[in-house]
């Protein structure tokens, strides 16, 4: 028995291997191979700057896109791609290209690999190992899965947070206990250091598990220990973060990363018929048209003027560097323009809500949809969106197959529809959906698999003896 016990483990324990190399390997076909050489992707490589903030430090000028700190980014992502790129030899005045980045991507395939792991490990636990093979199977084919491996861009490592999150919340729900609640505290805060937008994330979960937790009886101790442990562990690795971007700021900014009320009100702009019904264009490269960027920044553009506040539009110049027209005001560094930035948009941006809260409904009604479907053009946005509606079908079949089986699923769901809802409050496209199209694959493999298992034939029973 305990031999067989063994094999098992030992053959698991390969299982998971191969699984792990598999996310790696198709992963870096694609960041390396599929993404640098096709015209259907775009080249630019470092367009959100988490590249230009970790050549910055690596440069010692610190957590800056050049004029000094800046509160604009999270900081987990741009400190990991310092951390390789310095690991690796990189000099930080090199151009920065594919090979340049190379150690950045190749983490991006790592984070893919891991997150295939945790998704192999939790649909086999709610569907079983049929599924959880169809689960790594079709993960790296949905496009949405891998868009931005071949980029410095945070969407791969927030993948795998959300993954983890998806699966912590089914284990704290099925078992509450401190080093489960510890786990979830630590990646919740990991992932809000990577992008704030997680930051509720935590406060939307504890009621939600708690009305579970009483349904099922779990020991009142249990609860309680598993919910201050959870608190605890989220809210104390903000806080050095937090008080850095009190000091850079004057005290003017406390948050993990500025520019929230400026992507809100970027939202009502993204709400426009135009946009979500595909009657032009979103971005892309025709000139006929304008596009929701420029559109975006006069937005804000106008709103920032009268307070004397620029809008700095950004580009590379052609050492790779970031280069801002008009620049920061003499004396003031990025992050004093960012966090007066903050506080003029959001008082517009409360006055907006308080004068006219139809338009902010009617805003989220829109964005709930946009979040899936619109990206640059009509036709990838109608592919897009395509491949989000078949996805979240076989999600809802296999949320229903799971919940009759008794199974705890309801943390996956919350995870898809937190981030759904949140960013349907700010500004919801489809790049921003895309990292969650891991976990819901391991609802849609569910939902496959049953219907498969439905309309496969069934094996007829063996005929009685004479």
């Amino acid at each position: 028995m305990d031999g067989e016990v063994t094999a098992n483990t030992r053959r698991d324990v390969w299982v998971r291997v191969a699984v792990f190399a598999w996310g790696v390997g198709i992963a870096a076909v694609f960041a390396f191979g599929v993404y640098q050489s096709s015209a259907l992707v775009a080249s630019a490589i470092d367009v959100n700057c988490f590249g230009q903030i970790a050549r910055n430090l690596l440069r010692g000028e610190g957590f800056s896109f050049g004029n000094g700190p800046t509160i604009r980014r999270g900081p987990l992502y741009p400190l990991l791609a310092a951390g390789l790129l310095k690991l690796f030899g990189r000099d930080p005045n090199a151009f920065p290209d594919a090979a340049f980045y190379a150690p950045v991507l190749g983490a991006n395939c790592l984070f893919f690999g891991a997150t295939l792991l945790v998704i192999w490990t939790l649909t086999r636990r709610l569907f079983g190992q049929r599924a959880a093979v169809l689960a790594v199977a079709i993960c790296p084919f949905v496009p949405q899965s891998l868009r931005y491996v071949g980029r410095t861009e945070v969407e791969m490592l927030m993948g795998l947070f959300i993954s983890l999150l998806a699966a912590l919340g089914v284990a704290l729900a099925t078992r509450p206990g401190p080093r489960t609640g510890a786990w979830f505290g630590l990646i919740a805060a990991a992932a809000t250091l990577s992008k704030p937008i997680v930051l509720l994330f935590p406060l939307a979960f504890l009621p939600v598990a708690w009305w579970h937790w009483t349904r099922q009886r779990a020991p009142i101790r249990d609860r309680f220990t598993a919910t201050l442990v959870l608190l605890a562990c989220f809210a104390l690795p903000l806080v050095p973060w937090s008080l850095r971007n009190r000091a850079v700021t004057e005290h003017q900014f406390q948050g993990i990363s500025s520019n929230g009320p400026g992507e809100f009100l970027r939202g009502y702009v993204n709400a426009q018929p135009k946009y979500f019904l595909l009657l032009q264009d979103f971005g892309g490269n025709d000139p006929r048209t304008e596009k929701w960027d420029p559109e975006a920044n006069r937005f804000e553009e106008a709103i920032l003027k009268p307070h004397g506040v620029p809008f700095g539009r950004a580009d590379f110049d052609s050492a790779g560097n970031l280069v801002f027209t008009p620049p920061a005001p003499p004396g003031m560094t990025s992050a004093m323009l960012e966090a007066k930035k903050d506080r003029i948009e959001g008082a517009e941006m409360k006055r907006r809500v308080l004068a006219d809260p139809a338009g902010f409904v009617g805003k989220v009604a829109v964005q709930l949809l946009t979040f899936w479907y619109v990206v640059e053009t009509r036709a990838k946005s109608l592919f897009v969106g395509a491949v989000a509606l078949i996805m979240l079908g076989l999600g809802v079949v296999g949320f229903v197959r799971a919940h009759r089986l008794g199974k705890v699923v309801w943390p996956i769901a919350l995870v898809i529809a937190y981030f759904n809802v949140i960013y349907a409050v700010f500004l919801a496209f489809a790049r921003y959906s895309m990292p969650l199209f891991p976990t819901l694959v391991v609802l849609s493999a569910g939902g496959l698999w049953a219907l498969v298992e439905r309309f496969l034939p069934r094996p007829s029973a063996a005929p009685e003896a004479s």
